[in-house]
């Protein structure tokens, strides 16, 4: 059998109730030429049934079933070994695609120096009735790694979660990190905050561009079980706070690694409403013995932070942006 030119991998745990709306919106792609992985994480509802019901319906559906809940990343890898596509899109069993997102994401991404494209995204109850999150750039285009690289650990609305962007199979493989190493926080496969954005840094690295579509061509649910909604929002930051940290230690860029611990010492104080030590926030994300980052260092990487901020708030001219 020719392996399909595109899998959407459908990671599931007891979405009885929306896996079929999901399922529907992979199932209508005006692109034709792709699989739907489903792999169930040992759910305890009904969510194997409707897997079944669906599969034996269409054949561009395969499922899979894990005899034990394996928890939510490792139910992402399974998926991403299953996958038989060249490219691959991670669908959240609560999230929808619009049908033309394979069929607007897939030239862009066919170029060998692109690592991913993703689109703008919808965010809401119920489609239709969400805000438009990920409005980073005013048209489709491509940039270079480099400048997505900076925008996402400098904090810019730019991608985050697998659920709106298409990447090599192989990059999805490679760039899945099953934890983060840190010196605060544990079991990032719990839940995969953080991992998420590795999947993008990590592949971003290997490539000259990234590419961006400028149309809200995926839905993310916003409900009472999702996995998102139920991690504290500070500690959410701060597992995407260290996934900056960790790949920008690895990357051995020093610029990198002041402007992500800047970003989280900002975050910090938000959050805190307080005065935070620059030593506390080196103990908090840095594992090794590395020379902590001076507070000279974190108050210049953190004027440029908040004076750029400003200037996209107000709408100024990008000339007057701190580099």
């Amino acid at each position: 059998m020719t392996s399909p030119q595109v899998s959407i991998l459908v990671p599931v745990y007891n979405r009885e109730k929306l896996l079929c709306e999901c399922l529907e919106s992979a199932l209508g792609q005006i692109f034709s030429d792709f699989e739907v992985v489903v792999c169930d994480n040992a759910s305890t509802d009904r969510t194997w049934q409707v897997c079944q019901e669906f599969a034996q319906r269409d054949p561009r559906i395969r499922i899979f079933r894990n005899d034990t809940n394996v928890g939510p990343v490792r139910n992402w890898q399974r998926c991403f070994n299953e996958a038989r596509g060249t490219f691959g899109s991670v669908l959240f069993s609560d999230d929808l695609l619009k049908p033309t997102f394979l069929a607007e994401t897939l030239p862009w991404i066919q170029d060998p120096q692109v690592g991913f494209v993703f689109t703008q995204a919808e965010i809401g109850t119920e489609p239709g009735n969400g805000r438009i999150a990920y409005q980073c750039l005013p048209a489709s285009s491509a940039v270079s790694s480099e400048t997505f690289i900076y925008a996402a650990v400098r904090g810019r609305e730019v991608a985050i979660s697998p659920g709106h962007a298409l990447f090599r199979m192989e990059d999805l493989r490679k760039s899945l990190v099953l934890d983060i190493p840190s010196p605060t926080f544990s079991n990032f496969a719990s839940h995969g905050a953080g991992i998420d954005r590795l999947l993008f840094l990590l592949t971003a690295s290997r490539y000259t561009k990234i590419a961006f579509v400028a149309a809200p061509l995926a839905f993310f649910r916003s409900h009472q079980t999702s996995i998102t909604l139920n991690l504290d929002r500070s500690r959410y930051s701060d597992y995407h706070h260290q996934a900056n940290v960790w790949y920008a230690l690895q990357s051995g860029n020093p610029g990198l690694l002041k402007l992500a611990m800047a970003r989280a010492w900002l975050s910090a104080m938000n959050t805190q409403r307080r005065f935070v030590s620059p030593v506390e926030i080196h103990k908090k994300y840095i594992v090794d013995d590395t020379r902590p980052v001076s507070m000279q260092t974190l108050l210049s990487q953190s004027l440029r932070i908040v004076t750029n901020v400003l200037i996209r708030r107000l709408h100024l001219p990008e000339k007057y942006a701190l580099a």
